[in-house]
């Protein structure tokens, strides 16, 4: 047999009907059906109430969780634009430290070639044109070393 209403069979309810039938007897059945439709109508209502209910109070539910959603973004969104901020901070800073070394760097490696130079043209004789001196002029050699060659005499 179908399965009708509720997970009732159609001949279950001709026997409910038949035993409906029995004790009211005929009389009494436009009442009962009467009183039926009523009950059936008032539990529709009844349900209804609880779906409008039940909707509503998850609306009410799903706007708060929007709400927490979009703050929850906008605070994402400002952690963001602050760590890009710290980073590009950091940057410009590394920025910095890096051409004012490079600086220093290039500075003293100046001082360097230069005293390197000056002592290059006291030791080996060389001129500011970068030729060497070959004239063997006395006067370069130090005064140590001449008195050393005349005490050898």
């Amino acid at each position: 047999m179908a399965v009708f209403l509720f997970g009732i069979s159609m001949g279950e309810i001709i026997i409910v009907f038949l035993v409906i039938l029995l004790l009211f007897g005929a009389n009494k059945i436009p009442e009962f059906a009467k009183m039926l439709g009523k009950g059936m109508n008032e539990f529709r209502k009844a349900t209804e109430d609880l779906k409008r209910e039940f909707n509503e109070s998850t609306n009410d539910l799903k706007e708060d969780l929007e709400e927490a959603k979009k703050y929850i973004h906008e605070q994402g969104e400002e952690i963001r634009s602050d760590i890009r901020r710290a980073g590009d901070e950091v940057k410009e800073d590394f920025e910095e430290g890096r051409k004012d070394m490079e600086s220093r760097v290039h500075e003293e490696t100046e001082d360097l070639v230069g005293g390197i130079d000056e002592t290059a043209r006291d030791v080996y004789g060389v001129t500011d044109e970068g030729k060497r001196d070959e004239s063997g002029s006395v006067d370069d050699i130090p005064e140590e070393n001449n008195e050393s060659e005349k005490n050898k005499e």
